[in-house]
């Protein structure tokens, strides 16, 4: 009988409604005991562990440390493949971070989450799993997101770097590369294997912080504070590639304090720049070039902490499909 692991970390997918109020469940296997109600055929063992129980809008650095060093430092030889339940309302985040840093592991990792909890009958949580379970049983490798949005009619499948937060009126899943994975095809095996295995170490502590910074009309720069653990600042531009001349203050603050200064994300295909965004590069801000907010941020974190001497080289690389060009 084939094992498949799945690390069930909560969300909704393993959460009750209790008098509208959701949390996550004690029982956090509810939702291997539907598949296995509803599957009576599949002949597969899961082993279950949970290494923290949260719902996903409270994740933390610390959180990621555990999962992956819970995963990298475990014998995989007896399964066929790991399954990851996770909160959609951080789920791309956590699929950028897995996607870099779960990738060179010899069986495949497929995330999922739901939207509704499991016992409603609007959600969509027994269908992700079948589809996660069927992935992980077919891959070889690699690592894959799989979500039924609401304006599909099956589970697509994301390249786990290029999934984009879901959006907060439809909560519909994009992609950073429609032409891969929004009719939901899958990375070729052929791609995989080119992939070179970054070394994670089993025992990652991510000590130094990304503060992420989103424009808007009047941002008070002012208003942002760097601590010590500070590592990098990751301003996200505007879809054109621009923010307003006036994160230059924050930029000196940065360069002051020797803190790289990143912008996210522009457009290598685009001819010219907006004077804004070229005035910052111009001042020594990092320019990142068709990366979305999620992997940049998990990359960037990475790099920090376990390549603090070759940072600008480390984010200059494509690890794991998060380039997108």
């Amino acid at each position: 009988m084939k094992k498949l692991l799945i690390i069930m970390t909560g969300g909704t997918i393993g959460s009750a409604d209790n008098n509208g109020i959701i949390s996550v469940s004690q029982n956090t296997s509810v939702i291997i005991e539907r598949f296995k109600r509803q599957n009576p055929d599949f002949d597969v063992e899961f082993v279950t562990e949970s290494p923290y129980t949260i719902l996903s809008e409270n994740l933390t650095v610390s959180c990621w440390e555990c999962l992956i060093n819970s995963v990298l430092s475990r014998d995989l030889s007896p399964f066929e493949g790991i399954i990851i339940t996770h909160g959609s309302d951080t789920l791309s985040y956590t699929s950028a971070m897995m996607g870099l840093c779960l990738h060179g592991l010899s069986v495949p990792v497929v995330i999922t989450a739901a939207d509704y909890v499991p016992d409603d009958p609007r959600s969509n949580a027994d269908v992700n799993f079948k589809a996660a379970v069927q992935l992980a049983l077919k891959m070889e490798s690699g690592v894959y997101t799989v979500y039924k949005n609401k304006n599909s009619p099956k589970p697509q499948l994301f390249i786990p770097t290029r999934i984009c937060e879901a959006d907060r009126i439809a909560d519909i899943f994009t992609s950073a590369d429609k032409n891969i994975s929004a009719n939901g095809n899958l990375v070729y095996l052929s791609m995989l294997r080119k992939v070179k295995k970054e070394n994670i170490p089993a025992d990652i502590k991510f000590t130094k912080r990304v503060v992420i910074v989103h424009p808007y009309p009047s941002i008070n720069y002012g208003s942002i504070s760097l601590d010590d653990n500070t590592g990098a600042v990751l301003h996200v531009t505007y879809h054109s590639g621009t923010v307003s001349e006036e994160a230059s203050a924050l930029l000196d603050k940065c360069r002051k304090r020797n803190i790289p200064f990143f912008l996210c994300s522009l457009k290598s295909s685009s001819k010219s720049l907006y004077e804004t965004g070229n005035r910052l590069i111009e001042l020594g801000a990092i320019p990142l070039y068709d990366i979305n907010t999620e992997s940049a941020y998990a990359k960037l974190l990475l790099a920090l902490n376990l390549f603090p001497d070759n940072i600008r080289e480390f984010m200059s690389k494509d690890i794991y499909f998060e380039n997108i060009k």
